[in-house]
């Protein structure tokens, strides 16, 4: 398994949305190039913003709650630290209320966070720029098909 760039990642988004948002759509196309997608998300090496306020018993990770369901939360993932600062400033999170840091983890590592959690609901990568979501079920159906001997 080779390490997919963030770059390469990014291309493919934008190949998804442009296919997504032609009049006649390639479905076929589309559910080949998304579970793509969900294989580079889960290689790819990608940015997040973990709390490391001193008062905390554990670093936590960034979590930004669905609008219309309190319980349920994406995890933010970021191509790039100027990404990630991107959403510190839109949120409008200051060193004195939260200490924070940029950790790089993999897509995979992000999805071994909180697959356990039912108010997950998935990873949004550049929420502030790209704002694309990887569903959680895609995304632990891809993981499963990359553990099996002879793949997806």
């Amino acid at each position: 398994m080779s390490k997919v760039e963030n770059k390469e990642l990014m291309e493919t988004i934008e190949e998804f949305v442009k296919l997504d948002e032609k009049e006649e759509k390639d479905l076929n196309k589309l559910a080949e190039i998304g579970h793509e997608l969900d294989h580079q998300l889960l290689d790819c090496e990608l940015i997040a913003i973990v709390n490391s306020t001193p008062e905390e018993d554990y670093n936590e990770i960034l979590r930004l709650i669905v609008e219309d369901d309190k319980d349920s939360y994406f995890i933010p993932a970021f191509t790039d630290i100027d990404e990630a600062k991107i959403a510190i400033k839109e949120l409008g999170i200051s060193e004195d209320e939260m200490s924070y840091e940029f950790e790089a983890m993999t897509g995979l590592d992000i999805l071994e966070i909180a697959i356990d959690d039912d108010n997950f609901v998935g990873i949004v990568v550049n929420p502030y720029d790209t704002d694309f979501i990887f569903p959680k079920e895609d995304l632990v159906k891809t993981a499963i098909c990359k553990q099996e001997p002879e793949g997806c």
